[in-house]
């Protein structure tokens, strides 16, 4: 796909979302963070997406820096309030030089309309299905309500307000159509699964950091979990077609780990649940 025009955007007469929104109340739990490998993973599913990511991500050498710089970005879009509007042109600009030349000599840009729509698409799909599987559900009117406000957070950083579909169900067909038709398994999609599968120590607990203790102990559970709810998290068209296992043992092994957290979470106080982008909004 080539590249398309990189228009700068006037986000200015948008209202940024506040306390009253569905998006503040679902957007910054632990959810959100257990939900990150998912959305990656079916970002890189996108081939304009991979050809970005392949080029200039730092994934597999700096996951939780990169993780970490997108969090910041996301949620200061999300709970910046006064801020809302700059950190989204910033998130804008941050993509604007991520492009290059295929091998035919086509140029791609991750600003390409459809892609970086598919980014947000991916986040917002993303945000609904880790809160349906993982945390505290949906109330009647909210996941429609949830995806208007989100529409709104994608003019914010410049998502076209012609590729975004009108309500959430057109959005589904839209989403199931995508998966259909222009998502494709790759080396990217492997290769991030790679990373869920095996992860690397955090670097800010110095104990996990011996290779002994890591890799003998907690690198093959987190791994397990990791991977586990990360399928779990996909729908069944897209484990089909990026070929990720689902068997009997996964299966369970998820519902396990669902039916925990969908008790646990909900049920922290905030000052435990909710990430601190989140709780410095409330505050």
């Amino acid at each position: 796909m080539t590249a398309e025009p990189e228009a700068s955007i006037d986000n200015s007469e948008i209202t940024p979302l506040g306390p009253d929104s569905v998006a503040w109340t679902v957007f910054g739990d632990l959810t959100f963070v257990l939900g990150a490998p998912r959305r990656l993973l079916i970002d890189v599913a996108h081939p304009v997406v991979a050809t970005g990511v392949r080029e200039f991500s730092v994934f597999e050498t700096d996951p939780y820096g990169r993780a970490e710089r997108t969090l910041d970005m996301i949620m200061g879009v999300v709970y910046g309030r006064d801020d809302a509007l700059a950190m989204a042109r910033r998130l804008r600009e941050r993509h604007r030089d991520i492009k290059g030349r295929n091998p035919d000599g086509s140029r791609w840009s991750s600003l390409n309309p459809e892609a970086f729509h598919w980014v947000h698409a991916s986040l917002v799909h993303g945000i609904y299905t880790q809160q349906k599987e993982l945390g505290r559900g949906w109330k009647p009117g909210e996941v429609e309500q949830f995806y208007l406000e989100m529409r709104r957070v994608g003019l914010m950083y410049g998502v076209r307000e012609q590729d975004m579909p009108e309500n959430w169900e057109a959005f589904c067909a839209w989403f199931d159509e995508m998966t259909r038709t222009r998502l494709e398994r790759s080396d990217m999609t492997d290769r991030v699964f790679g990373v869920v599968t095996s992860p690397k120590p955090p670097p800010h607990i110095p104990v996990l950091r011996h290779a002994l203790v890591w890799n003998t102990t907690v690198r093959p559970v987190a791994g397990l979990v990791l991977a586990t709810v990360t399928a779990g998290l996909l729908t069944p068209e897209l484990r089909e077609l990026l070929g990720i296992d689902w068997g009997a043992g996964r299966r369970l092994l998820f519902r396990l780990i669902s039916l925990q957290s969908r008790l646990i979470i909900p049920r922290l106080p905030r000052a435990i649940r909710m990430v601190p982008h989140a709780r410095a909004a409330y505050r």
